[in-house]
């Protein structure tokens, strides 16, 4: 009716481009955008070797 039109938009990294998702309905495109899960921080132990005596 109107013609084509086109919009190019760039996403943060903060944003998975596996999970968009776009729905039109009634002439409103609606366009939703999940965040990526943050990796959290974690403890890693760290353990010591001791180096063995020398024999006297």
């Amino acid at each position: 009716m109107y013609g084509e039109f086109s919009r190019t938009i760039t996403l943060p990294v903060t944003v998975d481009p596996n999970a968009v998702e776009a729905n039109y309905e009634a002439g409103v495109l609606t366009v939703t955008l999940r965040k990526v899960e943050s990796v959290k921080p974690r403890r890693i132990a760290v353990k010591a070797v001791l180096p063995a005596l020398a024999a006297a």
